[in-house]
């Protein structure tokens, strides 16, 4: 058995670049500026940290905060939008 795994420390070692979590299909990141969002699978996002925008086409956006998750379908463009520093986990 494994000891415990900060996912916001793993997220924040990876100064913005998206970090593996051992052993399972998920990923951290840091966000600290927008970033353009293009997805070709669904992607499940989940806001462990700070506060999030998600610009997408037409207009339309999501806000999410600490503890709010979304689906988001493929195929789809956008922008990642952080309001402050704010780690994100996704699968």
């Amino acid at each position: 058995m494994n000891g415990p795994l900060n996912l916001i420390s793993l997220a924040k070692s990876g100064a913005g670049e998206v970090q593996a979590v051992p052993q399972t299909d998920l990923k951290v990141q840091i966000l600290a500026e927008p970033q353009p969002l293009v997805l070709k699978d669904d992607m499940w996002l989940l806001v462990l940290e700070g506060d999030l925008i998600i610009d997408l086409p037409h207009g339309d956006f999501r806000t999410l905060k600490q503890g709010d998750s979304l689906l988001l379908e493929a195929p789809l463009e956008g922008t990642l939008m952080p309001l402050e520093e704010t780690v994100i986990l996704q699968r």
